[in-house]
This record gives C-alpha cells, sequence and structure tokens, in this order.
C-alpha cells in the first residue's frame, strides 16, 4: 500500500515558513484577554520555532496607548477594553512570552494594529519578498487573529497550513467550531495537521 502523507498536498520544502500568531505577554498572563490555553501551546510552538530550515515570523498585536487614539470603531472597541490600552496595561505586556522572546528580533518581528497580519505592510512585503512555498500557522486566538491571517493568506493563493495543536482560543467552543464547520470549508485551501505532522512531512520525525 503507498503510504500516507502527513499533508493533503504533500511534503513541506525547505522554503516554508513558520508564522506565529500574537504569543504575547498580554495574551498569556493573568488579564481581561487572559487566553490560559494559551500557555498550553509554548511546547508545541517551540518545536516549530526549532525546526531546521523553518524560518519563524512573530506578529504583536498592538494596543492604542488610549482608545482615542484608535480609529473608527476601534475607538469604541478600546472604550470597552480600555484595560488593555498601553496606558492602562502598559507596554510592557505587548512583548512576546519570554519562552519566545529569544527567538525574535527586529527582522522576525511584525506589530499590527489590527486582527490580520497582512495588513501590517512590512509583514506583508517581507512575506512577499521570502516567496514562501507554504505557511505554517500556530498561536493566538484560533478566531480571531489566526483566522484573519489565514484567510488572506489563502485569498494571496499561499500554501496554508494550520498546526491545529499549536493555535487555541480564549473560548474554546469557538475554537472547536472553527475546526469542525469553518476550516473544512476551505478543504482545497487549508491543510489541518498536528505539529508532529509538520515535521514529519519536513522528515525531521
Amino acid at each position: 500500500m503507498p503510504e500516507t502523507l502527513p499533508l493533503v498536498f504533500g511534503l513541506l520544502d525547505d522554503q516554508a515558513l513558520h508564522i506565529c500568531i500574537d504569543m504575547q505577554r498580554i495574551f498569556l498572563e493573568p488579564g481581561p484577554w487572559f487566553t490560559e490555553a494559551g500557555l498550553d501551546l509554548l511546547p508545541m510552538i517551540d518545536q516549530l520555532v526549532h525546526a531546521r530550515n523553518l524560518p519563524t515570523f512573530f506578529t504583536r498585536f498592538i494596543t492604542p496607548s488610549t482608545a482615542m487614539e484608535a480609529s473608527g470603531r476601534w475607538q469604541t472597541y478600546y472604550e470597552f477594553w480600555h484595560k488593555v490600552t498601553k496606558e492602562e496595561a502598559g507596554e510592557e505586556l505587548l512583548a512576546l512570552h519570554p519562552n519566545l522572546q529569544k527567538f525574535a528580533n527586529s527582522e522576525n518581528t511584525f506589530d499590527k494594529a489590527t486582527y490580520d497580519a497582512f495588513a501590517s505592510v512590512s509583514f506583508r512585503s517581507n512575506i512577499e519578498s521570502a516567496k514562501p512555498s507554504a505557511l505554517v500557522f500556530s498561536g493566538i486566538e484560533t478566531d480571531v487573529c489566526v483566522l484573519a491571517t489565514v484567510l488572506t493568506a489563502v485569498d494571496l493563493g499561499f500554501r496554508t497550513i494550520i498546526a491545529k495543536d499549536a493555535v487555541t482560543s480564549s473560548d474554546l467552543k469557538s475554537h472547536n467550531a472553527c475546526f469542525e464547520f469553518l476550516f473544512p470549508r476551505y478543504s482545497q485551501q487549508i491543510e489541518i495537521a498536528t505539529v508532529a505532522e509538520i515535521l514529519s512531512a519536513r522528515g525531521e520525525l
């Protein structure tokens, strides 16, 4: 019998990129946006970060100093979530989790003010310049920033892979619904796999 491939559309080459979405202190420490399940992702993301020839791009969700600094409906949003603004939460909470900070630098870390990382001109231009054969996604939250960025990756024609045991949400029902109902709708454009399956597709397991 032919060997079953770990990924639907075949093996991954050395041109793939790992995109780690918003693994920041503001989401991983107790507070208004605490995503407790995100702490469980750290060992899985660590495996992806250490994978051979799989560069990692990190994103950070940057809140405004105050609600008044935001535009449009984001202003109303931050009036509600005022405790996460820089003025109240402190800018230090926007840093990546300490376990990941040591792998981040100015060349592989991209700040964004909205859910979709591709809205960052710097992120998009660096992705396009890299000409990746695939984008492997990890991070938080499955149903918000990961989802928004993944759908743009699909629209731009990138091979898109979600590491299902390396993403999560503060709302686990919504997280589970994404995998049960939403992502299967994109079965020809979004691949779902475990970190082990992704590494196996690169010949690392």
